[in-house]
């Protein structure tokens, strides 16, 4: 009986043997479906889109290059407003009539006047006259500062009296002459000027009256 036994035991074993090594057989056959695993991960194809952006990138740098340069023409203008601004600046004294020659005579009180010339500066207004006085007393016509011009719109411009005659005194018999400096800049519509002093105490007179003014 164990004689018989025997050998069917022995074609057991082989047939388990031959069961653990069909397992073994089938592993490389299931390692195929790992081996198409590696051919989705082909990232070649997808390299080339990256690089196609990086390739038009150098293109866009030189269309905003361009534009460039024409701004910087624009400051080639600048110049032209600086020259205008010039040209303002210079218009108030232009604005100032030229110097005026005058032959005017006048004889009032025993004082004879006469009234050569006037120049017109951007600060003062400075008469050339000669005033002699013929009467026998003395003649005192800047007395509490009343020497001074008017235009013809009332602009008042006040006497600046020499240092060295302040109330410009003039003695019987004798003659003054001089520019006779007054302050501040004729107004651009003025267009005549009038002369008023103070003589004797508390007395004016109208040195020059309606005196014109060319422009």
């Amino acid at each position: 009986m164990k004689a018989k036994n025997f050998p069917q035991l022995a074609l057991l074993s082989l047939v388990c043997v031959a069961c653990v090594q069909n397992p073994l057989a089938q592993e490389p056959a299931a390692s195929a479906p790992n081996t198409p695993t590696p051919t989705p991960i082909q990232t070649p194809s997808i390299s080339p889109p990256v690089q196609t952006p990086i390739a038009q990138e150098p293109a866009a740098s030189p269309a905003p290059n361009n534009p460039t340069p024409t701004p910087i023409q624009t400051q080639s203008p600048k110049p032209s407003p600086t020259q205008t601004s010039l040209e303002v600046a210079q218009k108030p004294t232009n604005s100032l009539p030229p110097t005026q020659t005058y032959d005017i005579r006048v004889i009032t009180n025993q004082l004879w006047r006469r009234l050569t010339k006037i120049t017109f500066g951007e600060d003062s207004i400075i008469v050339t006259m000669a005033i002699t006085n013929g009467s026998k007393e003395v003649v005192m016509l800047n007395g509490k500062d009343g020497m001074y011009l008017y235009d013809n719109y009332g602009q008042r411009y006040n006497l600046l009296p020499p240092s060295n005659n302040t109330q410009i005194i003039i003695k019987p018999g004798t003659t003054l002459k001089g520019q006779f400096v007054f302050v501040g800049w004729l107004q651009p519509k003025a267009k005549s000027l009038d002369l008023y002093s103070t003589i004797y105490e508390g007395s004016s007179i109208t040195l020059f009256n309606n005196i014109p003014i060319k422009r």
